[in-house]
């Protein structure tokens, strides 16, 4: 008997057919249940539709500032960048690639052609986060608080940051000359990843459209966007109550223009969500007024005519990077971390044509039309172990192969890879330029 109630038992459990329940499989039957099955998909679908934001409109009278069509580096990992040679028909030496990085540690921009200042290429590193970092109190009961500013190097999330620039064109859509973009040279566009909370509630399920709108637009995650004038005006920063204040650059401590309060307050809360960061936040700009001085490794101004300065950059004005060096430092790394992409090395200046770190001994070349003092060797941190695209961190690499090879200057004990530059004329440079060294000697880091 036991075994008929189990019999029993597994026979009710198999789902039923139309047969079993009594009704036709009619084609229209089939239909109303296919219908039915599909409603919750075709609700979340319209959900997402709903939530969709219309991007806003491009800062008025500014054109988007990049590099038309493929990037230079789309090829970067091809095996005839692997070694390089002497200058010739067949192996030109020549500028790869153009980038700038208006907003340190996040997304580049990349250039068919950059202009370059006695500073830098314009655009590049003139604003930065920072953090307020609190002391231990001293024995007196002292606390001191200073902003600090933060880089990939402690928040590698920064790299999801994604960075445009606009400049003003009289072509572009609501061009004025008394437009506040026109008027600020200008304008930078921040983006970020922040996914919204989610409940059972109107807004935890508009929110939820927001996240299946990203998704269907190719994004993991919403984005949220601010932006901030590149160079505002006396009237802006008036009204928009900007201060001067010190900043904690590495050793240098210049004052630079806190723009934090361009930022809404509850994007700034999501953005500190996204980075980790639990210090206050703020975002300072280079004060055009006070450059910061490079005085360690780079000329004389007795010798070049002018005193070499740097806005946000780490020490010098131009970061210069051999894609064969690059090469090179991934066939060495562990297979699972190849091919390493030249962008963690955040250079400005790609280039191909020599031989793997024939640039070690460069001491002024020419690129372009444009003489370049080769000011030092470029050490290296645990920066370039952050991926660029993911903003994941490797807790060694390439940072412990470098260090195996790499660390060649009497100056520092540092891996080095590239060079730092001082550009000694300004001028235009183009991708496809060629370049011819005019000097070599050795190197040795001051730090």
């Amino acid at each position: 008997m036991a075994s008929n109630n189990l019999l029993d038992n597994i026979l009710n459990s198999i789902p039923k057919t139309w047969h079993d329940i009594g009704l036709p499989a009619t084609p229209i039957a089939l239909l109303t249940t296919f219908l039915a099955l599909l409603l919750p998909l075709i609700s979340l679908y319209l959900l997402a539709l709903s939530q969709r934001e219309e991007p806003p409109p491009p800062p008025a009278g500014c054109r988007k500032l990049n590099k038309s069509g493929v990037s230079n580096l789309a090829d970067q990992f091809l095996k005839k960048y692997d070694h390089g040679g002497e200058p010739s028909a067949s192996n030109p030496w020549r500028v790869k690639a153009l980038m700038v990085y208006p907003l340190k540690s996040c997304t580049g921009v990349e250039l068919d052609k950059a202009e370059v200042r006695h500073s830098g290429l314009k655009y590049d590193r003139q604003f930065t986060f920072a953090q307020q970092v609190t002391s231990l109190p001293t024995l007196e009961g002292k606390v001191e608080s200073q902003w600090t500013i933060i880089t990939l190097r402690q928040v590698p999330r920064l790299a999801k940051v994604e960075v445009e620039m606009w400049i003003p064109d009289p072509e572009a859509p609501g061009y004025e000359n008394e437009g506040e973009w026109v008027k600020s040279e200008g304008c930078l566009v921040a983006r970020f990843p922040f996914t919204p909370d989610t409940d059972y509630s109107v807004n935890g399920m508009k929110n939820y459209g927001k996240i299946l709108a990203a998704k269907s637009g190719g994004k993991s995650e919403p984005m949220v966007e601010f932006r901030i004038p590149f160079n505002p005006t006396k009237e802006r920063m008036k009204s928009k109550g900007y201060r001067k204040e010190p900043v904690k650059i590495f050793n240098d401590v210049p004052i630079a223009l806190n723009v934090g309060c361009e930022i809404p307050e509850e994007t700034m809360a999501q953005l500190k969500y996204t980075l980790g960061v639990s210090n206050p936040l703020t975002l300072f700009r280079i004060d055009p007024d006070g450059p910061r001085e490079v005085l360690q490794n780079a000329p004389k101004k007795e010798d070049v005519g002018f005193q070499p300065a740097i806005g946000m950059q780490d020490a010098h004005p131009v970061q210069i990077q051999n894609l064969a060096a690059i090469h090179d430092v991934s066939s060495k790394v562990p297979s699972k971390h190849r091919p390493l992409n030249a962008l963690r090395y955040r250079p400005n200046i790609i280039f191909t044509g020599p031989p793997a770190f024939a640039e070690d001994n460069w001491k002024m070349a020419k690129f372009g039309p444009l003489t370049l003092d080769i000011s030092c060797r470029t050490t290296r941190c645990k920066l370039p172990n952050v991926d660029p695209l993911t903003g994941v961190a490797d807790r060694n690499e390439p940072g412990t192969t470098m260090r195996k090879y790499r660390v060649i200057d009497k100056g520092s004990k540092l891996a080095c890879l590239g060079m730092q530059v001082t550009p000694l004329e300004e001028g235009i440079i183009s991708v496809g330029d060629e370049i011819e060294v005019l000097e070599t000697g050795d190197h040795y880091f001051v730090e």
